[in-house]
């Protein structure tokens, strides 16, 4: 069963205002089903594709070992909708105000708030959100939407002001799973400032919304991987899964991983190999050395946390050189990225 949550907004006094910079929809936009329009806004920018990566931050954005970036972050996978709304601010909104309004809806579509940021400072420090994560902010980004008001124009929705006022931004970032789906659903919020017509004082929204279709983690069992070592000498594992460019194991992995840890301890007298598998992003040497510490990291989860014995398996990385699909498209990459274990 599909849910579909309107998000209301509690209505205020209205005051007569031309809508012709913001207002109507740009063309070609889409109202995404999990979101409606906060008072007298309107979507200046449009964008979807049917399989995406996007990372998002999950912390404040800090300068740390010669970069920016955020302690905790969340990477998800599937289909992408983006979203830039305008608020023509005659109502005199502010940011905070509008900030709590979203993460409440949210919260009563049954959203949990995993991250919530109020002001440039908490959010960034001293850098601007769409240096580190450019998804957000970046008017190179913004600029390849595929709908969008006048790219001169609009693509200067979220830049900064001489006047650089703490309280003009806000970010949350919130998490719904429900029949078989996940939505990961980020909200930067931003008061222009500058002196340019249609962005003077008013609030903009970029929404980022993740759609991922949850594996079927009961489609894999100890009799399920016998089977396929039987007949094929190994068993691929696409819902093994880390964080992006790294070897930290999603939390949705250890099912998995236990299940595999109950085949081996099933079959103590065969050995096997843990083979890490990357896409073709990067360079070689990068790309085997990841896919090595990937298996590594399913070896170690193995042996310390479902107590298989090391003697029964080894950690191996081929990188980008064993693909099941093409690298040119999303959906092959997502094929490409995988762990599998062989018999020896």
């Amino acid at each position: 069963m599909k849910f579909i949550y309107s998000l209301l907004f509690a209505c205020i006094s209205c005051v007569a205002f031309s809508q012709k910079t913001i207002c109507p929809d740009v063309a070609g936009a889409v109202d995404h089903p999990l979101i409606s329009k906060y008072k007298n806004s309107c979507i200046v920018a449009y964008d979807e594709s049917k399989f995406n990566h996007v990372i998002f931050p999950a912390s404040k954005i800090e300068y740390k070992k010669g970069s920016w970036k955020a302690d905790k972050e969340i990477t998800e996978e599937g289909k992408v909708t983006s979203i830039i709304y305008g608020i023509e601010n005659t109502e005199r909104a502010t940011v905070l105000e509008v900030q709590r309004n979203y993460e409440q809806a949210l919260k009563n579509g049954g959203f949990e708030i995993v991250y919530s940021a109020f002001g440039k400072k908490d959010i960034a420090g001293n850098s601007k959100i769409g240096r580190t994560y450019k998804i957000f902010a970046n008017q190179e980004v913004l600029d390849n939407y595929q709908y969008t008001k006048t790219k001169s124009y609009f693509r200067f929705a979220f830049s900064s002001t001489a006047k650089n006022i703490n309280a003009d931004d806000a970010f949350f970032v919130a998490r719904r799973k429900r029949d078989g789906r996940t939505y990961t659903f980020a909200l930067l919020i931003h008061k222009n400032a500058s002196s340019w017509e249609g962005l003077t004082d008013n609030i903009f929204i970029q929404a980022i919304i993740v759609e991922r279709e949850d594996m079927e983690t009961d489609q894999v069992s100890a009799a399920s991987i016998d089977e396929k070592i039987k007949n094929e000498g190994k068993e691929v594992f696409h819902n093994i899964l880390f964080d992006f460019g790294s070897d930290t194991l999603t939390q949705e992995s250890y099912a998995i991983i236990e299940t595999l840890s109950d085949y081996l301890k099933a079959n103590p007298s065969q050995d096997y190999y843990i083979v890490g598998h990357t896409d073709n992003v990067g360079s070689l040497p990068t790309n085997q050395t990841l896919s090595e510490k990937r298996a590594k990291a399913v070896l170690n989860a193995l042996t310390s946390k479902y107590n298989v014995p090391i003697s029964q398996i080894s950690a191996h990385g081929v990188g980008q050189l064993s693909p099941l699909s093409i690298n040119t498209t999303e959906e092959g990459r997502a094929l490409n990225r995988r762990v599998e274990i062989v018999l020896k």
